[in-house]
């Protein structure tokens, strides 16, 4: 049962009121970090990619570093104090190379590891991080050797100090993608290529030539998540055949490739592997269109949600898992879809632009409450039910856009566009959340075509059902770039890339300020009015056995108990095992194709899928046995594995077993599981 503390209807309507009348001007600026070099070079700029929240509470990131030499120091600061973060890396070219730098930061802020590359580098928005069920992470990267160091192996050094090499031989420098597996301690568990085969294969890319080759990209990582029971999600942009193993997975839309990382080829992939790094399935799509490229992926339950972005050709077909759509122009344009986590898609959606040359940056998806939200920075255009929302002002190339869609069908429902304001170069939405009082709150950063190329960060509350702004606060000045936001219920967390040209950084209600020579990547935490959905907690024990056949009422609650949205959703991690319904009942599935099996059952905020609980179900045959003549019932089993440990569940492989019945008498018996 959902237990959930559900007020009277006047008192959650006065309630709502009360949350909503709470002004953003009540905002706090907990604490603000810098990642730089310390040479303050104008070339040795840093970028942050994305951060998520650990199971612990505290915050993974991944970002690039710049450096020219292998004696530069990257440091985190918070303008006075500084701790070591990576050393720089030996390289040859004219301008700086970008290491992979992922990090381990505390809920406060504070350095607790750091896994970096020690050679090699990794492509600048193309490394993303999701946290695992263990605790641990997984990135997906995109990394190349180091430029005049071909000879040397990419290696990164996890926070134990232990090396780890990437044995790829190459002649040119080109791009590969891979996931690596860390856990909790900051360790490499694992490292698992993605070969790109971008090779000069005439008949596959007629238009490559030898100097383009050179800068070849087969492959763009673009989004990652991770589902309940560890299994992984990639997807991207793919110019090349990918190689998974002893998989294949063919591209096309690639004959007028040249081989520059820019042109406008290729197609959409996602791939699912264990968590052990081992391939499961792949989807790609088909047709016609001139590019499609996966930007972001979602898993909330048992559904994933993707948005990809599609160039097409006017009267061709575009479509992904059997679900088809034709575009009636050239005009690039959104294409969401709901997936199971086999791969198989439920629906499609199809969104063209309704004015040329559209161009977004830093796309975005937010899933909050009934909706999906996508935003980032674009010329765009959009009809949503009659109304055409476009960029307006002839001198903004790029605008802040905000289109909201139906959870269940994909359906556009509502849409922003920020064309006013302080901020006259180019501006957008890169992170949002659903708060307790029902609003959605998003953050926009900005450029102003300053000498200083000065910019801002603003957090806005939008009335879901309109999207209509009646309330915003500053929280900082000097933010060139918006990355990345997550949120725990209280806390916002906000990752930029910040200042240039030794500009001022300010945040809001924080005495403190920063300055820069060249691009930091910093991260910064706030303390809003109105949060998100904090926690939830399932009742009893983490684990529970159940008899095939039988159900049982989970009950969850949630906090804070007076949220506007108090919905949750309930998942499986295999429906064959242990079925639940959308009210937390679960079922030991009796037809279930083993005796015996275990489930992951999660309860995931539909406000704030990043606060979720999880129960492991166990489904045994029977819980007593009851002896020929009727009178000597199983009353106790106990397990015991080869080193002594007991447990009231079976271990993984050998078991000793220890029935006592209720007659006092015992037998002792060995299994394997």
């Amino acid at each position: 049962m959902k237990k959930i503390t559900l007020l009277a209807a006047a008192v959650l309507a006065s309630t709502s009121m009360l949350a909503s009348a709470q002004s953003l001007a009540d905002t706090q600026t907990l604490w603000a970090k810098f990642v730089k070099n310390t040479q303050n070079e104008q070339s040795l700029t840093s970028q942050g990619n994305q951060m998520v929240l650990a199971q612990d509470g505290g915050l993974y990131a991944i970002g690039n570093i710049g450096s020219t030499s292998a004696a530069q120091m990257t440091v985190l600061t918070d303008g006075t104090n500084s701790v070591d973060v990576a050393q720089g890396i030996a390289y040859s070219g004219n301008s700086a190379n970008q290491g992979l730098v992922i990090m381990k930061l505390s809920a406060d802020g504070e350095l607790q590891w750091t896994v970096a590359q020690t050679n090699g580098e990794a492509g600048s928005n193309e490394n993303s991080v999701a946290a695992t069920p263990d605790g641990g992470l997984v990135a997906f990267v995109n990394l190349r050797h180091s430029e005049g160091y071909l000879g040397d192996n990419i290696t990164i050094v996890d926070a134990q100090g232990v090396s780890h090499a990437i044995d790829w031989t190459v002649d040119e420098r080109s791009y590969r993608s891979g996931l690596i597996m860390i856990n909790a301690q900051g360790g490499i568990e694992w490292m698992r290529e993605i070969e790109a085969n971008a090779t000069a294969d005439e008949a596959t890319y007629p238009n490559w030539s030898q100097t383009s080759r050179n800068i070849g990209q087969g492959i763009k990582t673009y989004a990652l998540d991770v589902d309940n029971e560890g299994n992984i999600y990639v997807g991207g942009l793919m110019c090349a055949n990918l190689t998974v193993g002893d998989v294949t997975i063919p591209v096309h839309n690639v004959s007028s490739w040249n081989g520059n990382a820019q042109n406008t080829v290729g197609n959409m992939f996602v791939i699912k592997f264990d968590q052990d790094g081992n391939y499961i399935k792949h989807l790609v799509s088909e047709g016609e269109a001139t590019q499609e490229s996966v930007r972001a992926l979602k898993v909330v339950g048992n559904k994933i949600y993707m948005s990809t972005w599609v160039t097409g050709l006017a009267g061709t077909e575009f479509s992904v898992g059997g679900k088809a759509v034709t575009p009636a122009t050239i005009n690039s344009s959104w294409a969401l879809a709901e997936l199971d986590t086999d791969l198989n898609v439920n629906w499609l959606q199809f969104y063209e632009s309704t004015i040329s040359g559209s161009a977004w940056q830093m796309p975005t998806m937010t899933i909050a409450g009934d909706h999906i939200y996508l935003m980032g920075t674009a010329k765009y255009g959009i009809d949503i039910n009659g109304t055409n929302y476009t960029n307006t002002p002839a001198n903004k190339a790029r605008q802040s856009w905000l289109i909201q869609f139906d959870r269940t069908s994909g359906n556009a429902t509502a849409a922003t566009v920020l064309a006013t304001g302080k901020m006259q170069m180019q501006h957008g939405f890169f992170g949002g959340y659903e708060g307790t009082d029902g609003n959605f709150y998003a953050i926009e950063r900005g450029l102003t075509p300053s000498t200083s190329f000065g910019s801002e960060m603003i957090l806005y509350k939008f009335n879901q059902e309109t999207l209509a702004s009646d309330d915003n606060v500053q929280l900082a000045v000097g933010s060139c770039d918006g990355q990345s936001l997550v949120t725990d219920g209280t806390k916002v967390y906000v990752m930029n890339r910040f200042a240039n040209k030794n500009e001022t950084i300010s945040f809001y209600n924080y005495e403190t300020t920063f300055t820069s020579a060249a691009f930091a990547w910093g991260q910064s935490a706030y303390e809003v009015p109105v949060g998100a959905v904090q926690s939830i907690s399932i009742e009893g024990n983490s684990e529970i056995n159940l008899e095939k056949g039988k159900s049982m009422e989970l009950v969850a609650t949630m906090l804070p108990e007076d949220a506007f949205n108090t919905n949750i959703t309930w998942s499986s991690s295999d429906e064959s095992v242990v079925a639940v319904d959308e009210n937390g009942k679960i079922t030991a599935v009796n037809g279930a194709k083993a005796s015996e099996g275990q489930a992951i059952v999660t309860a995931t905020s539909t406000s704030n899928p990043n606060v979720k609980a999880s129960v492991r179900v166990n489904v045994t045959s029977v819980t007593a046995i009851t002896s020929i003549d009727g009178e000597k019932t199983l009353s106790n089993v106990r397990y015991y594995n080869v080193a002594g440990v007991e447990s009231n569940v079976p271990f993984n492989g050998m078991n000793i077993v220890v029935k006592t019945y209720n007659d006092g008498s015992s037998t002792t018996e060995k299994m394997i599981r």
